[in-house]
């Protein structure tokens, strides 16, 4: 099964479709959001996702009343966790956090229990392994966060294989 990975898309509309439009080409399974989804109208840029999108709040997800609303008035097969996520799909067992608590992404990966740890919040591409458990920060939607930082990415992870790909959209 195919996953897709996205965080940190800070009102990137535009970018939003191009990211759904990748995950739908790639026929993925299921979405995670790993969170800073940001103003609740963004919601609408993932109509025509073709899979269930799942996620958690992110420490720049204000209105997440509004989120709630906006995911019904648009009809998104979304569901929210205020900030983290744990599930098994496809005999993985894989844990979502948006990541502004370094230590708990810490402990989450070291502590064995999670085939994939899926994080957000530094913007930066993370796709490493600590023993059989893989950390994947897809990146952000933001074209540029500082000058170490750039380009809009999202991950693909493949749970049969149990690897992620990083794409950059343009």
């Amino acid at each position: 099964m195919k996953i897709g990975i996205i965080s940190d898309t800070h009102d990137q509309g535009e970018l939003i479709r191009k990211a759904v439009r990748h995950f739908n080409e790639e026929k993925v399974s299921l979405v995670f959001h790993c969170g800073d989804w940001v103003a609740p109208f963004i919601l609408h840029f993932f109509q025509g996702l073709q899979a269930p999108l799942r996620g958690v709040f992110g420490n720049n997800d204000g209105d997440k009343f509004r989120h709630l609303l906006f995911k019904n008035k648009w009809g998104l097969d979304l569901e929210y966790e205020e900030r983290f996520l744990e599930m098994e799909v496809d005999r993985r067992r894989i844990a979502v956090f948006h990541g502004d608590y370094p230590g708990i992404v810490e402990a989450l990966v070291t502590c064995g229990k999670y085939d994939a740890v899926f994080h957000g919040h530094t913007h930066k591409q993370v796709n490493q392994y600590h023993g059989h458990t893989l950390s994947l920060n897809p990146g952000s939607l933001m074209n540029e966060t500082s000058a170490d930082i750039k380009g809009a990415s999202i991950a693909i992870y493949d749970t049969e294989t149990h690897k992620a790909t990083h794409i950059f959209l343009k």
